[in-house]
């Protein structure tokens, strides 16, 4: 979809909004702030208000489509296209319903709030069309549901290695069983913190630093342990990008979607104050 929502039927949708904004300054700036001065009551103001007003149900009504898959409205990819343009287009049309006159009220808040959804959209576009790729390389390395129980037994080849073995092995064993819990940063400090890529160069380097001190005798076996830690911490890197990118999808949905509803609520709150007061 990310690939060819934005050129959907050779770019219906994005001439059908260029056209349209075309029209609309040419009408604006040339024809109706010449004769009168422009505000949302005039006859053109309330013609803005209401095409402004059908362009966020035309946005809010993709939210419904993607779960209406008998849907014959249309294909879904000709939604999304069309909710990204004209989407897009409303940040013309709402300032020219208002003619530009902005102040401290609901009506300002409305737009606002419009103006948050459409570019957190934006970056919803990036988003979409930029994660799911990476997260189908790191998932083809191992899926994020495989990983734990790949390192937990891991953690039970280790444990076995190290039975009867020197103190300084078991020690290996015991500080990787306590640290694997708490290692991997979780929820919003996944997108907050740069852990990640380095862990492995982290791992290798205090390994090398532990050689001199496992016993000759330990040797081979200390060579076999740093090879599932290695491995194991290459899981870990997999696993924190995987839940990062998931998370950055999460995250901009926790911003998108409940903007959007303060919004139609704004909207409604809008109208009502305008056809009652």
């Amino acid at each position: 979809m990310g690939n060819s929502f934005l050129t959907y039927r050779s770019g219906r949708w994005l001439w059908i909004s260029a056209a349209s904004a075309t029209g609309l300054v040419l009408h604006y700036f040339f024809s109706y702030q010449s004769r009168t001065v422009a505000y949302g009551g005039s006859v053109e103001g309330l013609l803005y208000g209401v095409a402004g007003t059908g362009l966020i149900a035309v946005l809010m009504y993709l939210g419904i489509r993607r779960r209406s898959y008998s849907s014959s409205m249309g294909t879904l990819q000709g939604w999304v296209s069309a909710h990204v343009y004209l989407g897009l287009l409303t940040l013309l049309v709402i300032p020219m319903h208002a003619g530009f006159r902005f102040g401290l009220d609901v009506h300002t808040l409305a737009f606002v709030l419009l103006v948050v959804v459409v570019f957190s959209g934006v970056v919803g576009l990036f988003l979409y069309r930029n994660i799911p790729g990476r997260l189908t390389r790191y998932e083809a390395g191992q899926q994020a549901d495989k990983i734990d129980p790949e390192m937990a037994r891991l953690l039970s080849d280790m444990r076995a290695l190290v039975k009867n073995k020197s103190d300084v092995l078991v020690q290996i064993y015991k500080e990787e069983v306590a640290t694997s819990q708490n290692r991997a940063p979780k929820g919003w400090s996944l997108l907050l913190k740069g852990q990640g890529s380095d862990l492995l160069a982290v791992r290798s380097a205090d390994l090398a630093k532990k050689v001199s001190a496992i016993p000759p005798e330990d040797q081979a076996t200390f060579q076999i342990i740093s090879q599932l830690l290695l491995k194991k911490t290459q899981l870990e890197v997999n696993l924190l990008h995987q839940m990062r990118l998931r998370n950055a999808l999460q995250a901009w949905l926790y911003v998108h979607v409940p903007v959007s509803i303060a919004m139609v609520f704004a909207v409604g709150v809008h109208l009502i104050a305008v056809f009652l007061y």
